[in-house]
């Protein structure tokens, strides 16, 4: 275990931790109470849903822990924005147009500044490689967004128990569902892009293959790189996660359905566990084997931004 360039890839598992803890938690106590069938559930079925779990004595603890799970996921999604770009999201881009200003007006040449590109994102500017291209920056600003909107509909799912509130807790479930979808579907897309640029730039790809125009599904290069492979990960993650929320929500045998949205739920904390492995990877590029032998970023948006063309005196933007 190598040490980690930073401690951000802490940040995931303060919202994994509470997650599985409450998940764990209500098991425990429905087990510990004779596995009830509560006064609200009409039909027998075993396991009960976490939402009647929830409706019970035990609903602080469900709306706390989801709501403390939801706060960690829109958090640790703006820690990869930041880790990124050097801003947190909705901050105006001060850092990297202070810098660009200051190369344009000093008297370094610009193949200085091309030549020492590398330092410049080895700085404390960037905590992990920074987007090659704005699709991903979008991406990113994207999932954040989707997954705001989705835990806060998971919070309300929680407010609203499934008692007094039971279609408003339904829509709310779908709603959480749908939009965390979204906001993971991003977060891979934003992988898979980068995955697809770095393989360009990598020092084991081949030099006829850098900065060559290829069409999305056609790549080129070392592609087989720790985006990708994240990429794919999430993309295993999501399949999964799709087919447990279809069984969940279209199985009428309520044994069964209870049966794959505890299979879902714990499945969910697994994304946690995913992006705190970027976060490790990512936060020790500057130490790592291969980023530092990279010999030009020319024609990526950080590059253009950072270091302008010699006839441009202001920054890209």
């Amino acid at each position: 275990m190598y040490k980690p360039g930073n401690y951000f890839f802490l940040v995931p598992w303060i919202a994994f931790i509470p997650w599985y803890g409450m998940l764990i938690a209500m098991l425990v106590c429905w087990a510990a109470q004779g596995h009830p069938i509560y006064w609200f559930v009409h039909i027998y079925q075993f396991p009960v849903y976490i939402s009647h779990i929830g409706a019970t004595n035990l609903r602080p603890l469900f709306i706390s822990c989801a709501g403390w799970q939801g706060l960690g996921y829109c958090i640790t999604i703006a820690c990869e924005y930041f880790q990124r770009s050097g801003r947190w999201p909705f901050q105006r881009s001060a850092l990297a147009s202070s810098s660009t200003a200051d190369h344009a007006s000093s008297s370094v040449s610009h193949e200085t500044l091309k030549s020492s590109y590398g330092d410049m994102l080895r700085s404390a500017k960037f905590l992990m490689p920074p987007y090659y291209t704005r699709h991903e920056r979008n991406c990113i600003f994207a999932s954040f967004v989707l997954g705001v909107i989705g835990e806060v509909c998971l919070l309300m799912c929680t407010i609203f128990s499934t008692v007094d509130y039971h279609t408003v807790h339904l829509t709310m479930v779908g709603l959480f569902c749908a939009f965390m979808f979204l906001s993971i579907c991003c977060n891979t897309a934003e992988y898979l892009m980068m995955g697809r640029h770095y393989a360009q730039l990598h020092p084991l790809a081949d030099p006829q293959d850098k900065l060559v125009e290829t069409r999305w599904n056609h790549w080129v290069g070392h592609s087989f790189n720790k985006y990708t492979i994240s990429a794919i990960a999430k993309m295993i993650w999501l399949a999964a996660a799709l087919t447990w929320a279809l069984c969940f929500a279209g199985l009428e045998d309520n044994s069964k359905s209870s049966c794959f949205e505890w299979l879902l739920a714990f499945w969910f904390g697994l994304i946690f566990v995913i992006i705190s492995i970027d976060f490790y990877l990512g936060g020790r590029y500057r130490v790592s084997k291969y980023f530092h032998q990279v010999t030009s970023f020319e024609g990526y948006y950080k590059y253009d931004t950072l270091v302008p063309a010699p006839h441009q005196t202001e920054p890209v933007v």
